[in-house]
């Protein structure tokens, strides 16, 4: 141990400790990191784990540095956090990425465009709408009425057309459920807040504030809420029952709405702040911009634009003749547009630059063309020609266009001579708008800062005025009117502004984000390979309909528009950005991007990978995907290529991902600290979405990894890790959910009648499945039934199952036709060891010298066991490969055996016989030993060149086998008892005679049964056996088979009538087929629709293990629990479909499922209490005595025939293994094999 201090505190801790691992075990600070990983060797390339030491004029990487006695290290100096700063700078200076999309970004209020685009894309409406009233409470005003600041950042417009991003937000605002329940509210503050006006700024404050806890209290003018909104925009853009919904929504945020209040009438700026804890000023912009022409306001047919929308919102009257609208604004097309709905003969826009220049949203200026409006470029107003105080026509003069103005466009200049006059009916000036702020104010006391263009002086980040407590937003506040966007903005940063005030902090700051255009604006050279595909445009009703009518002309998307739509969208941003460790530490230590900008390399994305997507431009060169990869690996897929400025991460030979030795395992994914590595979704929309995390296992083999189902709804889940260092994931455990979200679900009960199929209730199925049953066993005898489960259900399915057979039936005919097929005796170990289970697990592997792997193919099977193979062999354990193909392991291994398919057996006998012969395994030991007597009479039939001969292995091979067995002192022997492909007749046995000889030469061996099927060592311990009741009894006293040999030859003599299938798929391969052709009655249950459940007469839904609790046995014996992560399909699990069975034949069964589990555990610790360590760990100390018995190990020169893939799961491995992962799609192959 070594003494240190550590930020002036003194700390022991241990001399082979780095600096990051004691700071991080006794938690004194939280050093950041970048390229660092607990079960990773250090790398320091990254430079922001830095720390100070004293003495020493250099900073040093924590994580590679060990701790010395006497050492004094400092993790927050100015020093350190100043360079932490600027490593982090560097990084950043050539990260040409986008945290957030440009839509995002280019949207005022912040909305989460890509995420609510994604969420439409996955179908999930509600939570699409959810999400953008994150930012904006106003989702269906703004599907209507935005002016699209998102679309004209689009990226997609470099391909194409930006993508319809408005119409998506209004498509979704359309679906059934938009507006109910109410919003979820924090606890009340006790505190009010006083708001004027019920616009989209004062909607959108009191939403915020409403949802904290606080009062909002809106004091409105006029007779209804909304504003500009209700009176500022026709109802033939915006209904007013879809305002009025809106606003009842916000109000269930616990907005108060008071209308008719006139300020400073009825109330005074000054009584609202001695009544509330804070007030927001968002009056609006009620007064309409003069055109600055003599006679206008004396002339009878001039007026503001605002005042006629407001005018014909109220108490419309028809308009005659002809209209001049002045103005290029939204509130002149709505103006014209009205004019022309109210019956105008003729109406006319005055512009005096051109439609290119107009301000208004393009789609309305397409919209009052289409309407037959006239659009007068170039033209100005000067004057006004009136007869008796009416209007007779409009003086004007026409321009052209000079050098650009502040705004950025060409000043308009007038024309010399150019004069005319523009006869009308009705001129309306829609040239601006302009805040009543006097008559508001009054002689208030508490009297705010006005501007020179009459709006209220405020802070652009807080809305703060000079005044305390008064806040002010909206049209009425800074930079004076502009666009309902811009206000919800403004009521935004207001409610956040006055939650710090009241709380009394500082404000919080924006995220930092990084994007593309700091460097510079993508264009379509980096968009090369997206393929055009033209925008669906919003459907309207036709012009000839809209004359004389204010109903709304555009009607929304239908269902295939928005999925078009959505499948446009590019997924700019990074999907990692609320996880990504770069711009988490850029964020807490204040870095600027402007400090280290220069050139930064612009890569091109690689997504040919069915699962994974590569941009380098986002990687910081950590390394750790690189390092990752050679733990799992054999030979790694990953490098670094190039060295300084240069340097790339880039796949073996830099060939594209999908065409290196890459396994899709996408731990390189989880590796990755800011998101240069992403993961593919099995369904549409590609977002950084909020999910809901559940902690669970694979069952797709028998390891039963950690992991984290990470579910954004329903069905459209991924799969992570646990987080944990060193808990890693093979592709099935990561990428299964395209299987379970995209093979064809069986939803609802279906029965059979002839040919055709008929769905029916579940109450009803159980009934037939229970009749069937029970007809078969009146008819037959109860001999007659059998019930058939999977090796991949949960204990307690399995459970239910043998309960269902023994005590519904009366049959002992229970078991999995996966075993049956495999021709794997029960209990096969039993007469050798006492049990049939593995007697040790990973841990054996870390302690070895030696592994000896038979039938086995890790890599493709249990890749995280190879892995842990690995690890041990790079800590010095040799590796002996025996199988009859090539694996991927054969690189590391230190010898490789290729016996015949079938002859595995006769190799182990033969090995074992060597060693006897060289007297490494003595007579009289043997002897001494039960059953050694018969070993050794049968052991002069395996001599060295008969093995050699029986196996086609050479006799050189066989004995350096042998020798590096005498050499070894820890010995680990890894076998896959239900692996078709090499599996030979008494390979098992002779496993275990060659463990109990090691033993008694006193060598620690142990063996590990790693079975493919996920639940396999579970069978037998649940009572889904014939030779085992639950709890893993002797199956004594009841009709049926007693063996497992024995109920496969009662199918296939046709002595079984009727059969319960549960999540196996006989019907689909011949050889299991013809098994089932005399049957009279068939039910089958299954999560996917199978051939079984098609030709069965009663198919019911069941679920799959990430929808259902529960528990299974991993290799090593150890219960692995596992939890619902996602939504069953009608709420209906297997467990409620056997237990609803059962009780229709009379078996009890608990309707609480931990009461399930509970019986069973109990059954198990109560019959296995002195091998529960083998059958049933739950954490209790495992140690073999390695005692046992030497058994007939017979070899049989004869090949497996191999057992065919009966589960969803199985068959989803296989395929992939046949096809290839490169290659393979859920769904591609369906036809019946094997027929």
């Amino acid at each position: 141990m070594v003494n240190i201090e550590i930020n002036g505190k003194p700390v022991e801790a241990r001399e082979d400790q780095t600096i990051l691992e004691v700071v991080e075990e006794r938690r004194l600070d939280t050093i950041p990191t970048l390229c660092h990983s607990r079960e990773l060797a250090p790398y320091a390339s990254c430079f922001v784990c830095v720390v100070e030491l004293e003495g020493r004029p250099n900073l040093v990487p924590s994580c590679a540095t060990k701790v010395a006695d006497g050492m004094t290290i400092l993790t927050r100096s100015p020093r350190v956090l100043e360079a932490r700063k600027t490593a982090l700078e560097l990084l950043l200076s050539n990260h040409y990425a986008d945290c957030i999309a440009p839509c995002r970004n280019g949207c005022p209020a912040g909305v989460d465009v890509q995420g609510y685009i994604a969420l439409t894309a996955m179908g999930e409406y509600r939570k699409a709408i959810d999400l953008i009233r994150e930012t904006n409470p106003l989702p269906a005003v703004c599907g209507r009425i935005c002016v699209r600041k998102c679309e004209v950042v689009c990226r997609r417009q470099d391909v194409d057309e930006p993508v319809a991003i408005n119409d998506i937000k209004r498509f979704v605002t359309d679906m059934p459920g938009a507006y109910a329940g109410a919003p979820e509210r924090e606890p009340s503050r006790g505190k009010s807040i006083g708001i004027v006006g019920a616009g989209p700024a004062g909607l959108t404050a009191g939403w915020f504030l409403g949802l904290r806890g606080y009062a909002p209290v809106i004091y409105e003018n006029m007779p209804q809420p909304g504003g500009m909104l209700r009176y500022g925009i026709p109802e033939y853009r915006l209904p007013k029952a879809d305002l009025d919904r809106e606003i009842e929504y916000v109000t269930r945020a616990g907005v108060e709405i008071t209308c008719g209040v006139s300020i400073p009438r009825d109330v005074t700026v000054d009584d609202l702040l001695q009544k509330h804890d804070a007030v927001l000023l968002s009056p609006g912009a009620w007064g309409g911009k003069a055109m600055r022409v003599d006679g206008e306001f004396d002339t009878e047919g001039v007026v503001s634009g605002v005042d006629f929308l407001v005018e014909q919102a109220s108490d419309p009257a028809p308009v005659k003749g002809t209209v001049l609208v002045v103005g290029g604004g939204n509130t002149a097309m709505d103006a014209a547009r009205t004019s022309w709905r109210l019956g105008a003969d003729k109406v006319i826009i005055v512009y005096r630059r051109t439609k290119a220049e107009m301000p208004a949203d393009p789609h309305e200026i397409e919209d009052c063309l289409e309407e037959g409006i006239e659009i007068m470029e170039l033209v100005a107003p000067v004057g006004i020609t009136e007869e008796g105080g009416k209007l007779k026509a409009l003086k004007c003069i026409r321009m052209q266009l000079g050098e650009p103005d502040a705004s950025g466009r060409r000043r308009p200049v007038p024309l010399e001579g150019s004069q005319l006059e523009l006869p009308c009916d009705l001129a309306i000036s829609a040239i601006g708008q302009t805040p009543l702020l006097e008559a508001m104010l009054g002689d208030a006391r508490c009297r705010p800062a006005v501007s020179r263009w009459s709006t209220l002086e405020v802070d652009a980040e807080s809305m703060t005025t000079n005044v305390d407590g008064l806040f002010a937003g909206g049209d009425a506040a800074d930079d004076g009117p502009t666009v309902v966007i811009d206000a919800i903005r403004d009521g935004q940063r207001a409610a956040r502004a006055i939650h710090d005030y009241l709380e009394d902090r500082d404000g919080q700051g924006r995220p930092f984000v990084v994007g593309k255009e700091l460097w510079a604006k993508p264009g379509q050279q980096e968009l090369g390979d997206v393929r055009q595909s033209p925008r669906h445009r919003m459907h309207k009703i036709p012009v000839e309909e809209r004359a004389g009518s204010f109903a709304e002309v555009a009607t929304g998307f239908e269902h295939e528009d928005a999925a078009h739509e959505t499948k446009r969208c590019l997924s700019c941003g990074c999907v990692a950005c609320d996880s990504c460790r770069l711009r988490l530490h850029a964020e807490e230590y204040g870095a600027q991007l402007e400090h280290h900008k220069g050139y930064a390399r612009k890569h091109r994305v690689d997504a040919a990978h069915p699962h994974l997507v590569y941009d380098p431009n986002k990687c910081v060169l950590c390394a750790k995907c690189i390092r990752t990869c050679e733990r799992i690996l054999p030979v790694g897929a990953l490098g670094l290529v190039n060295r300084g400025f240069q340097a790339e991460m880039r796949p073996a030979m830099q060939d594209p991902l999908v065409e290196t030795s890459c396994v899709s395992c996408g731990n390189c994914v989880d590796a990755c600290p800011t998101g240069a590595l992403t993961v593919k979704y099995p369904f549409g929309g590609r977002a950084c979405l909020g999910y809901e995390a559940t902690a669970t296992h694979c069952a797709l083999c028998s390891v039963g990894c950690s992991i984290t189902v990470k579910d954004f709804s329903g069905d459209r889940y991924f799969i992570d890790g646990s987080g944990e260092p060193g808990d890693y994931l093979c592709f099935y455990g990561r990428f299964a959910n395209d299987l379970l979200i995209n093979r064809k679900r069986l939803l609802k009960p279906v029965v059979r009648e002839g040919l055709a199929h008929a769905d029916v209730t579940y109450r009803d199925a159980y009934e037939r499945v229970a009749d069937g049953l029970r007809e078969a066993v009146r008819t037959h005898g109860p001999r007659s039934v059998a019930v058939f489960v999977s090796p991949e259900l949960a204990n307690e399915e399995m459970y239910l199952a043998s309960r269902i057979a023994r005590e519904g039936l009366g049959t002992n005919n229970v078991a999995s036709l996966s075993v049956l097929a495999s021709g794997l005796p029960s209990g096969i170990l039993d007469e050798s060891l006492g049990f049939t289970a593995s007697t040790a697990g990973a841990e054996s592997l870390r302690d070895s010298d030696l592994i000896i792997c038979t039938n086995t193919d890790t890599q493709a099977d249990q890749l995280i066991l190879s892995v842990e193979i690995q690890e041990a062999v790079k800590s010095g354990a040799r590796l002996i490969l025996s199988r009859s193909s090539e694996d991927p392991l054969d690189v590391m291994a230190h010898l490789t055996l290729d016996p015949m398919r079938g002859r595995g057996t006769a190799l182990i006998n033969g090995v074992m016989q060597l060693l006897l012969e060289e007297g490494f395994f003595t007579r009289d030991r043997i002897e001494s030993m039960p059953g050694g007597a018969g070993f050794l009479r049968d052991s002069r039939d395996y001599s060295l060149d008969t093995a050699a001969a029986q196996t086609g292995v050479s006799e050189e091979k066989i004995r350096r086998c042998a020798a590096m067995i005498r050499e070894a002192r820890r010995v680990v022997l890894v076998h896959s008892p239900d692996r078709p492909r090499d599996r030979a007749p008494g390979d098992v046995h002779a496993l275990s005679n060659l463990l109990l000889l090691l033993r008694s030469a006193g060598v620690e061996a142990d063996l590990i049964l790693a079975y493919q099927a996920g639940n396999a060592a579970g069978v037998e311990v649940c009572g889904a056996d014939p030779a085992f009741l639950p709890g893993r009894r002797p199956a004594d006293g009841l009709t049926g088979a007693r063996t497992r040999r024995g109920l496969l030859d009662a199918l296939a003599q046709g002595e079984i009538k009727a059969a319960l299938v549960i999540g196996e798929d006989p019907l689909r391969h011949g050889r299991t087929a013809a098994l089932f052709d005399d049957l009279d009655f068939l039910a089958a249950c299954d999560w996917a629709e199978t051939e079984t459940t098609l030709f069965a007469d009663v198919a019911l839904p069941m679920t799959t293990y990430l929808e259902t609790e529960g528990t299974r046995i991993d290799y090593a014996g150890r219960v692995r629990d596992f939890r619902a992560a996602v939504g069953a399909p009608n709420d209906i699990k297997t467990w409620h479909v056997l237990r609803n069975i059962g009780d229709r034949l009379g078996v009890p069964i608990p309707g609480v499922f931990s009461t399930i589990s509970a019986q069973l555990a109990a059954l198990i610790e109560a019959s296995q209490e002195d091998r529960l360590a083998f059958y049933f760990n739950t954490g209790q100390t495992r140690r073999w005595d390695g005692t046992g018995r030497l058994v007939a190990a017979d070899v049989e020169l004869s090949s497996s025939p191999g057992a065919p893939a009966l589960t969803a799961c199985a068959q989803y491995k296989s395929e992939v293994q046949e096809i290839g992962i490169r290659d393979y799609r859920v769904g591609a192959r369906r036809t019946p094999v094997g027929a």
